[in-house]
């Protein structure tokens, strides 16, 4: 049986094959839990807060992964793009012509799923 365990605050992620106790089939538990800390902790037990995503389809995991990284492209590409607007507006110059792409088109990150 499988358990894998991974941590890199605020991430955690457990994988775990688990035998069901009502019907005795095994089955695969994917958790991805966030931990925050908590300001209005009264004691060390409350001192931090983890909230659980669970999954049981390890292609949801490709499928976080790209989202995740897909998303992160678009961000620096938009961060990119005005950054290099403030700097042409900032020189009163015109634009360079392809200097940077007008539009972003997302990966083709396309994961075949069997």
């Amino acid at each position: 049986m499988v358990k894998i365990i991974k941590k890199d605050y605020p991430w955690t992620v457990i994988i775990e094959d688990k035998v069901s106790k009502k019907t005795g089939k095994k089955y695969q538990s994917i958790g991805i839990g966030f931990t925050e800390k908590n300001a209005q902790a009264t004691c060390d037990a409350e001192k931090y807060k983890t909230t659980w995503l669970n999954l049981f389809d390890e292609d949801d995991l490709l499928k976080g992964a790209s989202t995740f990284e897909n998303v992160y492209q678009r961000l620096k590409f938009e961060r990119d793009k005005e950054r290099e607007a403030n700097k042409q507006a900032s020189q009163n110059q015109p634009a360079p012509v392809q200097q940077l792409q007008n539009a972003y088109s997302d990966l083709d990150d396309d994961i075949p799923f069997a």
